[in-house]
């Protein structure tokens, strides 16, 4: 536990402390005739609830994962028919014994149990309001439905205290604004939570019939819980599966291993640097982790080549960014992202390709990506060049910057590598130029530029195919030792 969180979760456990307890002497005081006629249904109940928080559905939020439980029903179907402190004890012994059996750590034993101390507090409170005050929900309604809306209300405040509970949380680990992170959980448990609380309200009315009546509900519950798990299992295997992809793409070329991981991981960092929305940055990271997979439809002869390429094999290069358009297209956790991908080989002054854009044309993700990619290239080997030091590479990035890349995102690069001391401060000093040196000259491969800096064309080639094929070198682009040519 982080020092920034330390209060926070010692408030929170002070808070369920304060519940549970509350809740103990009012079953002390005067136990209810429901639980007093009903113990072994309670008991039953409780070993329900057990069960579902010991097999939760876990989900990825942001940069940390979530375990989704669908324990709420079995909680609100005990508040409606035990009343509120026998539930906040089931809730409490649930949470809390399938923690210890999972062996979390202390802390998050006593958090959990406290913030579904509190949740289901809140839930009994918002439903013994109602239920004074029936004219807040408009006393022309029939009774029964003017208990199913506060039922269902009740409902929504658990799940709401539950979330922000654990969204404060969350959004001190990740250093993202609670709003942003509220809005994220929203988003991806409001739709299965509001499923459930319709179930429990549901369970609850039919509980009153006879409690073996509630039965009836379950296999909705199970199936609820299997459609969820099914969406959160897709999402993360087909995310998986294209990252492995991506590893063994690099591994091709064993010079150049685990490129994807760097540039994702440098490409997060510099979004975050520039001020970039964390859901933003998330993204430019997911797609810069597998932003080569296209590369899977060239030929190793012209992927690993240590010669020059010829028009055509410069040409089946360009086709890998539309190639891995295409193949992330088929997945909609990657389709908004997509622009990301298609235009990191593109350049400010327009030379890029596949598009030809220009400026403000070319989205700031994909800027970010190709500068990351660059440097990553830069100061990794390849078949047909040795790597660059750190400071020559940085010192290419700025030789290219507002032709090829955005001053802005390399000046953004280098206070990221400075401050993890993957830079020295002094970089310039050490930046001297034998390695690489400008050539107006003709020769050498005469292509591929620095879009992935000394990559060569068959990491970034340029889109011949608008362009004519340059019979000099244009004097913005470089020789290195070997006598490749590069932008």
């Amino acid at each position: 536990m982080t020092p920034r969180l330390r209060p926070l979760v010692l408030l929170v456990t002070a808070g369920g402390l304060a519940a549970s307890g509350g809740a103990l002497r009012a079953l002390l005081v005067r136990l209810p005739p429901p639980l007093e006629a009903g113990v072994l249904w309670y008991t039953l109940l409780l070993v329900l609830a057990i069960l579902s928080e010991m097999r939760p559905v876990p989900f990825t939020l942001g940069r940390a994962s979530k375990d989704e439980s669908f324990s709420i029903t079995i909680i609100l179907l005990t508040l409606f028919a035990f009343g509120w402190p026998a539930a906040v004890l089931l809730a409490v012994a649930a949470v809390v014994v399938a923690d210890v059996q999972s062996s979390k750590p202390y802390y998050k034993v006593l958090f959990n149990g406290s913030m579904y101390a509190l949740a289901t507090a809140a839930a009994g409170l918002t439903y013994q309001l109602g239920q004074s005050h029936p004219a807040v929900l408009g006393g022309a309604m029939p009774s029964v439905l003017t208990d199913t809306a506060l039922r269902f209300a009740a409902g929504g405040m658990w799940y709401l205290v539950n979330l922000a509970l654990l969204m404060l949380v969350l959004a001190g680990v990740q250093g993202v604004p609670l709003a942003q992170m509220f809005v994220w959980g929203l988003r991806d448990s409001a739709a299965v939570n509001l499923a459930l609380i319709s179930i429990g309200t549901a369970m609850s009315l039919l509980w009153q019939l006879h409690p073996a009546v509630s039965v009836i509900l379950v296999p909705p519950i199970l199936i609820a819980k299997s459609g969820y798990q099914g969406y959160t299992r897709l999402r993360t295997e087909a995310e998986a599966m294209l990252a492995a992809l991506a590893d063994l793409l690099d591994m091709r070329d064993h010079t150049t291993g685990k490129h994807s991981q760097r540039v994702a991981e440098m490409s997060y960092a510099v979004a975050r640097e520039l001020a970039l929305p964390e859901e933003q940055a998330l993204a430019l990271q997911s797609v810069a982790r597998v932003h080569d997979v296209g590369k899977i439809a060239v030929r190793d002869a012209v992927l690993l080549k240590r010669g020059s390429l010829s028009l055509q094999e410069r040409q089946e290069i360009q086709s890998h960014v539309e190639a891995g358009g295409q193949i992330l297209s088929h997945l909609s956790v990657y389709k908004p992202h997509l622009p990301i991908l298609l235009q990191h080989h593109e350049w400010l002054d327009g030379s890029g390709y596949p598009y030809g854009l220009r400026g403000e044309q070319i989205g700031a993700g994909a800027r970010i990506l190709a500068v990351c990619d660059a440097y990553d290239t830069m100061t990794s080997e390849r078949p047909y060049r040795a790597a660059l030091p750190r400071e020559a590479a940085m010192a290419e990035l700025y030789r290219h910057a507002g032709s090829q890349f955005d001053p802005q995102v390399v000046q953004a690069l280098e206070r990221w590598l400075i401050r993890e001391r993957r830079l020295r401060p002094d970089w310039r000093l050490l930046a001297a130029p034998p390695a690489v040196a400008l050539l107006p000259a003709t020769g050498g491969r005469g292509e591929a530029g620095l879009d992935e800096g000394q990559a060569g064309e068959r990491d970034k080639p340029r889109g011949i195919g608008r362009l004519p094929v340059p019979e000099q070198t244009p004097p913005h682009w470089f020789q290195d030792a070997q006598g490749h040519v590069h932008r």
